[in-house]
């Protein structure tokens, strides 16, 4: 029951007193002093003992597995019920949320009484409750007029009529003939709020001798979109989400005959054992909600699903991996046990050599790594690798031949294998190794499209790489995928590692070069691209990492020339590595640097002050926010004074608020956020000037314009650093100012 709910769903009692009775003689008898109140569990994974009469116990249970689950069905509509209707009031919706009139069979009522209970208004109860008008009886009757009118007359004045309308013109003429409803079926979430305003606009509100009528909007709605349709002109929203996907208890019983149990069983005096695990699929479905947008690589949740109906659907292993993955977001069942499933399945020799094997060992690395087990995510993700080349993933010929001339497939093997290459090159990026093995394989696959394309299943033909590398040149600019300008960026990652290596040397002439492909690369992206947060007010994910991507680049680019020095403490952190360079930056050439790192910090800023849920937020992004955080300390010891180190101060604390956010999820983001912690109270606490730096709440707020994301490449000294800080024309005579000379190295 929840706390709250409708009056109309309350009910005092399941069974009757005298039930409750008997019941509670029956165990006194065999148990006196068994308090089987205590032994009622909660949400977490537990074990509870039934103690009974052997005469009855098989009778008993015969029926504990219908009477639980169905019990457990109920809760969980009404769970689900209850959400739904708290999202719609929090979006300012006052009207009704109907549930599904599509119930599944043989549990109308026990659907219904859920609904009920959750605060959901349960819509018909069965056919004869109203006459509901679809386009196979409007084509019978001739037209929508006919038909109303043929409704109205066999159902007399106590039957309403509803009348399933594709079109403002088809409900403009239900309500023209009587309808006592339009429904307003599959229509988008703007297109609802215009036809509903215009119908109460010719019609009326109810009021005087205006028609009186109701506008419902069905099809599609589901906790992700129902409050993009929320409009105070719309009466009635009805989805058929609330019982689909709803997780239920799965009871399990042992029966221990007498003289038979083990010492386990002996020690518990237990004659049966119930246990009960929580059902996985709300683990998918949590999977998809949070983890999934960050890293769209598996088929889509509804794709997915209807693979799984398949008998030889091959994702054994992924759908284990997906549901730890799940579980981690989940705070009602420890995530232990799936992890130790998956792990153990993925380590088996029996592993199946397909790319949902990829898929599953290279998921499962990205969450090894940010559950900070990284040398094992490491073992990992070079099994994926190996698989991965092993099957010729980076080739159009393996995604054609195990496509199963499916584009939903083939897109997915697509995404795979990028998401493959950026994990692996992320690694080492973590390490500050400029060696990683997906470096120089071969790259023949065509680019992924965008998620909505993916998500709907209507996969564009697919651009190459070749083509999305001429795009400067054509008359008419083509938007391509986020996860395209994604790896786009990668690949500056991936120049800067190869010349280093083949260079031996970091220089001007270098930085010079990667400043120039961060630039085109940015000046290249489309209007849609340019910023993460989309203008229905959702986050691009992909975009989101991309654009943090291209500031640690530029930071790690000029850092190691600036002022922003790396510290003892820096560079003895654990949890995230400070690509430090051991070379002595040239004096003359501070100034401008340290100008661009600062820039390059900014952007980190922008992106973190959009409000957005953290927890969707690649993992990848926990350490791009650590480093970048690492540097603002490294201003606020170096370079800034007053009120601009007051407000470089709050931006460090907002890099260790979303640190503390994510943590919450993966425990590398709570060591990180320690980490930088300690840097900052080590070397803000203890650094000696003239002026006193104490890391305490600073009086100043934290400023995050969030202008256009693109920052002006400007080199002259005077340039504008957080929006208040300025830094001196001659930045290099300044680090001899006697205040900060005892800060040098």
């Amino acid at each position: 029951m929840v706390e709250g709910a409708s009056a109309r769903g309350t009910v005092a009692h399941l069974l009757p007193n005298t039930y409750k009775r008997l019941v509670s003689e029956w165990l006194e008898e065999d148990t006196p002093s068994f308090d089987y109140g205590g032994f009622v569990v909660g949400e977490e994974m537990s074990e509870a003992k039934l103690l009974g009469k052997s005469e009855v116990l098989r009778k008993l249970l015969l029926g504990e597995r219908v009477a639980l689950n169905t019990l457990a069905r109920c809760s969980g509509i009404a769970t689900k019920s209850a959400r739904l209707i708290a999202l719609l009031r929090k979006a300012g919706y006052k009207n009704i949320l109907a549930g599904t009139r599509k119930t599944t069979p043989g549990f109308r009522l026990v659907e219904k009484y859920g609904m009920l209970v959750g605060g959901v208004d349960p819509h018909r109860v069965d056919l004869s409750a109203m006459t509901m008008l679809k386009d196979n009886h409007i084509v019978a009757a001739g037209s929508i007029t006919n038909a109303v009118r043929a409704a109205k007359a066999a159902g007399g004045f106590a039957i309403k009529v509803e009348v399933e309308c594709q079109s403002f013109e088809e409900a403009d003429e239900a309500i023209a003939a009587g309808a006592d409803i339009v429904m307003l079926d599959n229509f988008t979430p703007d297109g609802v709020k215009v036809a509903a305003t215009q119908l109460k606009d010719k019609w009326g509100r109810e009021t005087g001798d205006r028609k009186a009528f109701l506008v419902e909007v069905s099809g599609g709605l589901t906790e992700d979109n129902i409050e993009k349709h929320v409009c105070q002109d719309v009466d009635i929203l009805s989805t058929s989400s609330i019982h689909q996907g709803v997780p239920h208890v799965d009871f399990s019983l042992k029966i221990v005959p007498k003289g038979k149990e083990t010492k386990k069983d002996r020690s518990s005096n237990s004659s049966s054992a119930l246990s009960f695990t929580i059902s996985s699929d709300r683990l998918i479905e949590l999977y998809y909600e949070n983890f999934y947008p960050s890293s769209p690589l598996t088929l889509p949740i509804h794709f997915l699903r209807e693979r799984t109906r398949h008998q030889n659907h091959q994702m054994e292993n992924l759908l284990l991996v997906i549901k730890w993955i799940g579980s981690i977001y989940a705070p009602w069942t420890p995530s232990e046990a799936f992890y130790q499933q998956a792990y153990q399945a993925l380590l088996a020799p029996t592993l199946p050599k397909n790319g949902f094997s990829v898929q599953a060992l290279l998921l499962f690395s990205i969450a090894q790594h940010h559950s900070d087990f990284r040398p094992e995510a490491r073992k990992m993700l070079d099994a994926a690798i190996t698989l991965g080349l092993e099957l010729s993933m980076n080739t159009r010929e393996f995604i054609r031949q195990q496509g199963e001339m499916n584009p939903i497939l083939e897109e997915s093997w697509r995404r795979t294998f990028y998401f493959l290459l950026l994990t692996d090159q992320h690694y080492s990026v973590t390490t500050s190794n400029p060696f990683y093995r997906m470096q120089g394989v071969p790259n023949q696959v065509d680019l992924p499209c965008d998620n909505e394309f993916y998500e709907a299943g209507q996969i564009p033909l697919p651009a190459s790489l070749e083509e999305y590398d001429r795009r400067d040149f054509v008359e008419v600019e083509v938007v391509y995928s986020s996860l395209t300008y994604l790896y786009d960026i990668s690949r500056v990652v991936e120049y800067i590692m190869r010349t280093f290596v083949e260079t031996g040397s970091f220089n001007e002439d270098l930085i010079s070069t990667v400043e120039a492909k961060v630039a085109v690369w940015k000046s290249l992206l489309p209007i849609c691209k340019k910023d993460p947060l989309r203008q229905d007010g959702t986050i691009d994910e992909i975009m989101y990492l991309a654009h943090l991507l291209s500031a640690i680049v530029l930071m790690n680019t000029h850092r190691p020339l600036s002022s922003l020095n790396y510290t003892v403490e820096e560079l003895s952190v654990s949890s995230f590595s400070a690509p430090a360079l051991f070379i002595d930056p040239p004096r003359p050439g501070r100034t401008g640097h340290t100008a661009r790192a600062l820039k390059a910090a900014e952007i980190q800023t922008k992106l973190l002050a959009i409000p957005c849920p953290i927890q969707k937020h690649h993992p990848f992004t926990m350490c791009i926010s650590a480093s970048l955080a690492a540097a603002q300390i490294a201003a606020c010891n170096t370079l800034l004074e007053d009120r601009a180190l007051s407000i470089a101060r709050d931006r460090v604390r907002l890099s260790i608020g979303t640190l503390n956010a994510m943590a919450g999820i993966w425990p590398l983001a709570k060591n990180m956020a320690k980490d930088v912690r300690y840097i900052a109270r080590m070397t803000l606490a203890s650094a000696t000037s003239s002026r006193t730096i104490q890391f305490e709440p600073a009086q100043d707020e934290i400023e995050t314009p969030r202008e256009d994301i693109i920052w002006p490449l400007n080199p002259s000294a005077d340039i504008d650093i957080y929006s208040g800080i300025v830094l001196p024309m001659d930045l290099d005579m300044a680090l001899y100012h006697p205040s900060l000379s005892s800060l040098l190295p």
